[in-house]
């Protein structure tokens, strides 16, 4: 074992993969939407439905007023994760008016991925309306509205939905918004420029170390680090009972943080949470099993906070800086970008957090990489073994544990591409992590690969990150 992989081997024995709650097993808060109606196929590696894409596509072409192949086009673009491209395709036959539950869910399902969410909840509504309760194309459809009324932060509207009965998969998430009080996510700003920084306290260049920040919450100091693949704010559970937090819902969920194994987590609000110059309130929280398993920090920073903002990780300058969502604002981090335009990424964010750009990896483009800054060792990317097979890579056990390390010829987003590398596998705990979207995951990307590029801009409206150019 080289050197950097005993220092990964090290670090993963505290902390080996992402906090991310898409990493549950027994708690999907509702990503089982993802999957559409439209009818399996045998497609099992990328490799699969790349093959099968341009009969697709020149069937399609050749006849793209029937819509069979209308639909069966968008099908296989959505399955590679084009969902931008699938979008377009699908959109004549996704009409409100329409009645055929496939084109709806496949519809609704993009625009819900884009961000279009008065969009995807109008066709949910549709779903809704036209199918039987009980029945799956009804599932999608309440599993899509209370995820779309979710992301736009109008819980309220989940008390519109029937109860779930215990043991559901998305029983807590929805108990919870059914439970909640007033809105969430207020936010204050002590300053007329609607500007709050939050400096980074540690050594960010460090294998395995993450961005900490310290907040307020309700009043109380807390050390967070930075974890884009977590969803709500994440408290120690001893500091959750320690602010008194109003618990509203309870859920089981594993991690590979907790080597698989099942943990309980109380789902609660903090009354306020104050970073610098903006204070957030009534903030969900969540209490997890983190300090009992070894973990340093009080909790997690995580994307649904950045969401109610436009957020930059600025590592040039070790700070996080929170932003009003507003056109000025993002002028003025154009601004920072000087004469050189910055590398733009889109992305798509799929269940409550799990954000998807494309890049390549060894070569081979139109790759989604999970976008997940919390991997914390020194490698920069987990690899599934799908990828590993797609990509002929040759696996190397890490002595002592489950995980293998691989060669990396070649990694990162479109625009962004950077050469060798290594990357860890046999991290993920759910089942069929690859295809469990509806659509292909083929590799996490990281820290270790976000911070030498400087800084990055999340752009929730736009549906876009902004990267140093040059």
């Amino acid at each position: 074992m080289s050197r950097t992989m005993r220092k990964a081997a090290a670090t993963l024995a505290v902390f080996p993969a992402s906090l991310a709650v898409w990493g549950c097993e027994g708690e999907t808060d509702g990503e089982s939407h993802m999957e559409t109606a439209i009818e399996a196929e045998d497609f099992r590696l990328r490799s699969d439905v790349e093959t099968a894409l341009p009969a697709r596509a020149e069937d399609f072409q050749s006849n793209p007023g029937d819509d069979a192949t209308r639909r069966a086009y968008a099908d296989i673009l959505y399955r590679l994760g084009n969902v931008w491209e699938a979008d377009e395709v699908i959109a004549p036959l996704g009409d409100p008016s329409s009645s055929n539950a496939a084109d709806l869910q496949l519809a609704a399902r993009m625009a819900y991925l884009l961000g279009n969410y008065g969009h995807a909840e109008t066709l949910y509504g549709r779903l809704m309306d036209l199918t039987d309760a009980g029945s799956e194309d009804h599932e999608r459809a309440r599993q899509g509205l209370f995820l779309t009324w979710y992301q736009t932060n109008r819980f309220a509207q989940a008390r519109e939905l029937p109860t779930p009965a215990e043991g559901e998969d998305e029983s807590s998430l929805l108990a919870f918004m059914q439970a909640f009080e007033g809105e969430p996510y207020g936010i204050e700003w002590a300053t007329d420029d609607r500007v709050a920084h939050l400096e980074m306290t540690n050594d960010i260049t460090q294998p395995g170390a993450l961005p900490m920040v310290d907040i307020d919450v309700n009043g109380q100091t807390v050390s967070l680090i930075l974890d884009t693949g977590g969803d709500r704010l994440y408290l120690d559970k001893d500091i959750y009972a320690s602010l008194g937090l109003n618990t509203l819902a309870n859920r089981q969920a594993r991690y590979a943080y907790t080597g698989g194994q099942t943990v309980e987590e109380p789902l609660g609000v903090a009354g306020t949470v104050r970073m610098g110059d903006v204070t957030l309130t009534n903030v969900p929280v969540i209490g997890a099993t983190w300090k009992a398993l070894g973990q340093t920090s009080d909790g997690v920073f995580t994307t649904q906070i950045l969401k109610q903002f436009l957020s930059t990780m600025d590592y040039d300058n070790r700070r996080i800086t929170l932003r009003e969502r507003t056109p000025e604002a993002l002028a003025e981090v154009m601004a920072t970008f000087g004469d050189s335009p910055p590398v733009v990424a889109p992305f798509f964010m799929a269940g409550t957090h799990l954000m998807v750009a494309k890049g390549s990896l060894n070569g081979h483009e139109g790759i989604n990489y999970f976008m997940d800054s919390g991997l914390a060792m020194s490698m920069p990317m987990i690899v599934v073994d799908e990828t590993v097979e797609l990509l002929g890579l040759e696996t190397n056990a890490i002595e002592g544990t489950d995980y293998f390390w691989v060669s990396i010829e070649s990694h990162g987003l479109n625009g962004l591409v950077k050469g060798a590398t290594q990357a860890m596998g046999n991290v993920f705990v759910e089942e069929d992590f690859f295809w469990r979207s509806g659509f292909m995951l083929d590799a996490l990307i990281s820290h270790q690969y976000l911070w030498p590029l400087g800084s990055w801009t999340v752009d929730f409206d736009e549906r876009v990150y902004y990267f140093p150019g040059g």
